[in-house]
């Protein structure tokens, strides 16, 4: 019998979409990699995470960081989040979502 190895990806089945919301929802940080404005190189930063009443993800970010310079010349970017247990780390779950940044102005609607 040939053997198999474990498919790392999930399919999308209501256990993998709970397992995901419940992965957005609790996670408190996560590492937000963006696209250097300058010299096109990817960023990874750790930032705090937090969802809207959607279950959006939402992170506070400063205009002092690096990070906040890059998603204002190119929104694009990702958000991997998972929190990680007792020994190896790549054997917890994790998600990385493919995100297009938008800002919230202070005292709008959305804000």
């Amino acid at each position: 019998m040939a053997d198999r190895r474990k498919d790392v990806i999930r399919e999308t089945d209501a256990e993998a979409i709970r397992l995901a919301k419940t992965l957005i929802r609790s996670a408190r940080f996560g590492a937000l990699a963006v696209i250097e404005p300058g010299s096109g190189s990817p960023l990874a930063s750790r930032v705090g995470v937090a969802t809207d009443i959607d279950g959006a993800p939402l992170i506070l970010v400063s205009m002092l960081s690096a990070h906040t310079g890059a998603i204002l010349a190119d929104p694009r970017c990702s958000l991997l989040v998972g929190e990680p247990g007792k020994g190896d780390p790549l054997a917890h779950p994790r998600l990385t979502l493919v995100c297009r940044a938008a800002r919230l102005e202070r005292g709008s609607d959305e804000h």
